[in-house]
């Protein structure tokens, strides 16, 4: 991932724009992954309060890397995928 990409990733992880000074020390909580039960045709969500990542079980790599360059697009983060 570019510079620029996981910046989005963070703010999606998140909603914090950029790091504190202190780094991810510095983020009030710890980040998690998890999983969903959702199909591998659906995009990974978060829920910012509790710094969450979580990802449906996808039956490949690429099948993730493409999941994650969708949530990646500024526009889609910024928007928190809505239109």
């Amino acid at each position: 991932m570019s510079a620029e990409q996981k910046k989005v990733l963070l703010f999606f992880w998140t909603s914090v724009k950029h790091l504190p000074v202190e780094g991810f020390r510095g983020l009030g909580s710890r980040l998690f992954i998890c999983k969903s039960s959702e199909s591998d045709n659906h995009l990974p969500s978060s829920h910012t309060c509790f710094y969450e990542l979580c990802f449906p079980k996808y039956s490949s790599m690429a099948i993730m890397q493409d999941r994650l360059g969708i949530i990646t697009q500024e526009h889609m983060s910024c928007s928190f995928g809505t239109l």
